[in-house]
């Protein structure tokens, strides 16, 4: 079902969401306390909005609902959405 979506695609859409969501000092905030050892296991984003509604908002966009089986996909997708700092992800070209 989500291998036809690289996992690049959908973190960028999820950045995307997130980036309209908040200002860029909340994301700026969240960056910071991401890179803290308090927030090693969690993200920061959920002390500002709901990041899960935005990965459902995300996930939408390619006509996807979430299930429980994507959940390995979608923590490969946060953490390259944490890894950019919600920022622009390089997305590579894939060839089938």
């Amino acid at each position: 079902m989500t291998a036809d979506i690289p996992a690049e695609a959908l973190a960028e859409e999820f950045c995307r969401v997130l980036r309209e969501w908040l200002t860029p000092e909340e994301l700026a905030e969240i960056n910071r306390r991401n890179s803290t050892p308090e927030y090693s296991i969690c993200c920061a984003s959920h002390d500002f909005c709901d990041p899960n509604q935005a990965m459902i908002d995300a996930l939408s966009t390619f006509g996807l609902e979430f299930h429980p089986s994507m959940c390995d996909y979608i923590n490969d997708v946060l953490t390259i959405a944490r890894n950019s700092g919600f920022g622009d992800i390089p997305i590579r070209i894939y060839s089938h």
